[in-house]
Formats: C-alpha cells, structure tokens, sequence
C-alpha cells in the first residue's frame, strides 16, 4: 500500500512522538504511526507489512495520510485528494528544477491553491506562468483557461489528466517541491 503523509509538524517532534495540525485540528501520533507519517512526509511511502497498514488504515480515517494501491498512476492518485499549500521557507537551501521552478511559480502566485489535475493541465496545454493569471483579482481569467465545456464537469478533469503526457513529470515536479519543503499537503 503506497501512501502520503497530510498535515505538518508543528513543534519539536521526536521519531516517537509527533505533534501535527491540519485543518485547524491538531494531533499527538505515538511510536509506530508517528515512524508512518513521518516516512511519508516528504515522499511516497510504502507499508511493509500487515500491521503497518492498519495503522495507515486508521491515519487515514483521521485524515493524516492518503493511501493507495500500488499501480504506475499511484503518486497521481495520492495527490488528487490532497490541497497543495505553499510554505514560504525562510532560507532556500535546495535549487529548484526547471520544471519545479515552473510549478512553484503557478502554486505561490495563483490567486487559489490549484490542485494537481490543474497543475498538470497547465503544463500540458504548456500555458506560462505570468500577470494576467496571478492573484485574488485575476482568479477567474485562471479558471476560464483550465476549464471549458469539455473540462468543466465533476472529476473529468482528473480523469483526462491521469491519462496526460505531462502528468509524471507534473506530480514528479510537486513531489520534488514537497521534498524541497516549498509545500506540504493538507
């Protein structure tokens, strides 16, 4: 069972004992869920055995990690039922790939969190980055070039962009941007 970790860290945790937010709630996980969600923190991660997917199972109900089985569009699935947020890092110590550099530009300038079927319709249609799109005020001029009659309807969009020649490359840019701790997943 592959799986990724929601939330973050918000005070001094040990491998033991982990305090995480998310959504306004806060958590305490202890020993072996703690060593879980920390495995997926930063990556996808995989379960080893019996036990420890059951304890996914229940990090799951609790909203902590996502999971999924293991196929070639496993990372894809994982990322379309998490919200992609920025974190503004106070020293950057890590460069950025050219396609990162791309991503995060979309994800700190969007006038909303754009989830990761948009990102990758927008790297697919190869749509740049710039003015006329970023901030509150220019949302719905973002909106209108990720969403027309054929992408408008519930979940079509993530079904077309499971299927997209710029998917991997897409969730590879946001898995490296996670890692790189530009953005967590809540």
């Amino acid at each position: 069972m592959y799986y990724i970790s929601k939330g973050m860290a918000y005070k001094e945790s040990g491998i033991n004992n982990v305090h995480i937010s998310r959504c306004g709630s806060n958590y305490i996980l202890r020993k072996n869920q703690a060593q879980l969600w920390l495995a997926g923190r930063f990556s996808v991660a995989n379960s080893k055995n019996e036990e420890q997917q059951s304890e996914l199972l229940e990090l799951e109900s609790m909203g902590l990690v996502e999971v999924t089985e293991p196929d070639d569009s496993a990372s894809y699935q994982l990322l379309t039922n998490c919200v992609i947020c920025k974190v503004n890092p106070v020293v950057s110590r890590f460069p950025l790939s050219k396609n990162e550099k791309l991503i995060w530009v979309w994800i700190k300038n969007a006038g909303f969190k754009l989830n990761i079927s948009e990102l990758i319709y927008l790297n697919e249609q190869n749509i740049m980055p710039g003015p006329v799109f970023f901030g509150k005020d220019n949302w719905h001029t973002l909106i209108h070039a990720i969403y027309t009659q054929e992408t408008i309807f519930d979940r079509i969009l993530d079904a077309k962009m499971a299927e997209s020649s710029a998917r991997n490359r897409t969730v590879s840019a946001v898995l490296g941007l996670l890692r790189k701790k530009r953005i967590i997943l809540v």
